[in-house]
């Protein structure tokens, strides 16, 4: 059959042309990005299989780096424990020297030995103290740098201690109910309905409040009538009614209470709320200071106390002696401050109420039998290392205290309260006795180093194995995601050679496929 209008070999051509099209175009992409799968229509199981792959080489990889670090921190410790090493080294060669009888007992040639001997403890402590890692690899001996003590027993360092015995993140330092009396709500006032009452501030802030009957729910908002809502109460502690000659107490959803007792008469709820939003009782100041936070960066765990060496000023010493005194000036009216006691690596922020606090109110509040100390507690002293890509594979080392009043032998530690030059001072060489006992202390505390030494040396060898075992690990995953995700640039070359020349003879078909129908043309010209 001869037809003109439908042209069968034609679309027959353009179809297959386009399937050549269309193979050429995925070729080509996976030639121009090297990859075998560029999208989940490529090959769906593929993609997933190359995709989880590729989480757990990078994850590798980080863990790689994550123990290289280790070996670094391990490194900053296990230095500077050289150094205290050679100073162990050197007072035991002085505690030899005085051991010999050339010397007289107290003698002044003892002393100058015993002051060498003193100096160089203090400079083990401050070596141990400032030590630090700070993740690139680094000492740094100052508090601004913020890392991780390795040689204090103790790698972070936190608050804590009890409310009421130490100054506690948070807390209300002083509460002092300001306002005159007929204006505001004062402690011990009588109520318009009977009875008296007396205000207790357990956890409100400072500011001005005023209470609101608001449909039987006293509500207590700060601001004014109309300010931001605190805190609302309901009812009696005790029920709706305090009964005659009794006690009862309004606690407010936000902590703050009143005590409340009644006189002859029973004092019920609505009477209770009425004289709560009449006259000047809406009203409440309350002024005092807060310390809203307590941060300790790179402190010593230790208790910490505030002094006052003299007008205006405060000082905090740590329980190792280590202290730094402020002048502290006035505070106005809902300020915020930070004392910043950076040489110890510990600050306070504190907040004042609306009538302020002078200088010498603050220094009573932090030197006040309830809130003269802070307590720091270190985390711990172990640092756990992720060293692989996955939850358990993790890595535990230890970082144990160096400080003097952990080194010496089982009778004599060289410091701490008890410690050996720490009581005697300069005359711990006083005597050959004196003498002999020293290098005893120096021998259990070179013992000590050495075996701390070692345990770090060894987790130092067994970092290098881990670092060994994962560079092998994202080798070999590596090459497992190359064999799924990639192209095969030799196979993807002979299918572009394929598709040319399919696309060439397409081309070439169609053409003609295009002429068949002029043949048509010779029929009619018979």
């Amino acid at each position: 059959m001869t037809r003109i209008m439908t042209n069968v070999s034609a679309i027959n051509g353009q179809r297959n042309l386009a399937k050549t099209g269309l193979r050429m175009g995925k070729t080509l992409e996976k030639l121009a990005s090297g990859y075998r799968i560029n999208r989940a229509a490529d090959d769906a199981a593929g993609l997933a299989i190359s995709e989880k792959m590729r989480a757990q080489i990078k994850g590798n990889k980080q863990a790689l780096r994550n123990a290289q670090d280790g070996i670094s921190m391990l490194q900053t410790a296990e230095g500077a424990m050289d150094e205290v090493h050679s100073i162990l080294q050197r007072m035991r060669e002085l505690a030899v020297q005085a051991a010999n009888g050339t010397y007289a007992d107290n003698g002044p040639e003892r002393t100058s030995i015993g002051e060498e001997i003193v100096q160089l403890r203090s400079e083990i402590d401050r070596i141990v103290n400032t030590t630090e890692f700070n993740g690139v690899d680094r000492i740094a001996f100052s508090p601004e740098f913020n890392g991780q003590k390795v040689l204090t027993g103790a790698l972070s360092s936190v608050s804590a201690g009890v409310a009421g015995t130490n100054f506690i993140q948070g807390e209300t330092i002083s509460y002092a109910n300001a306002g005159a009396a007929g204006t505001h709500l004062v402690s011990g006032d009588s109520l318009p309905s009977g009875g008296t009452r007396t205000a207790t501030f357990a956890t409100a802030p400072a500011g001005d409040y005023t209470f609101v009957n608001n449909g039987g729910i006293l509500e207590m908002r700060l601001g004014g009538a109309t300010g931001t809502l605190v805190g609302t109460a309901a009812g009696f502690a005790s029920g709706s009614t305090i009964a005659a000659a009794s006690a009862g107490s309004v606690t407010f959803t936000n902590g703050f209470s009143v005590n409340v007792t009644a006189d002859a008469a029973a004092y019920n709820w609505t009477s209770f709320l009425a004289d709560m939003a009449v006259g000047g009782n809406q009203n409440l100041s309350i002024n005092g200071l807060t310390g809203t936070t307590v941060t300790a960066t790179t402190a010593r765990p230790q208790t910490y106390t505030f002094t006052s060496p003299a007008a205006g000023q405060l000082t905090l010493t740590g329980a190792d002696g280590t202290s730094q005194t402020l002048t502290i000036a006035d505070m106005v009216a809902d300020e915020t401050r930070t004392l910043d006691f950076n040489q110890l690596g510990i600050s306070l922020t504190l907040q004042t109420g609306p009538a302020g606090r002078t200088a010498a109110q603050v220094v009573t509040d932090l030197t006040g039998a309830t809130d003269n100390s802070i307590i720091i507690n270190g985390t711990g002293n172990t640092s756990t290392l992720q060293v692989g890509a996955n939850v358990p594979d993790t890595l535990s080392l230890q970082f144990v205290s160096m400080l003097s009043e952990n080194l010496g032998s089982a009778a004599y530690k060289l410091g701490g309260s008890a410690g050996l030059i720490t009581t005697l001072g300069d005359q711990v060489v006083r005597t050959i006795q004196d003498s002999h006992n020293l290098m005893s202390s120096l021998d259990g505390a070179i013992q000590t180093l050495n075996s701390r030494r070692g345990t770090l040396g060894a987790a130092q060898n067994r970092l290098e194995h881990t670092i060994n075992s994962l560079g092998v690990a994202v080798e070999n995953l590596t090459a497992s995601e190359s064999r799924i995700r990639d192209a095969d640039i030799a196979e993807l070359s002979s299918d572009l050679v394929a598709s040319n020349i399919l696309q060439s003879a397409g081309v070439s078909v169609l053409a003609q496929a295009n002429q068949t129908p002029q043949a048509v043309l010779q029929l009619l010209q018979g």
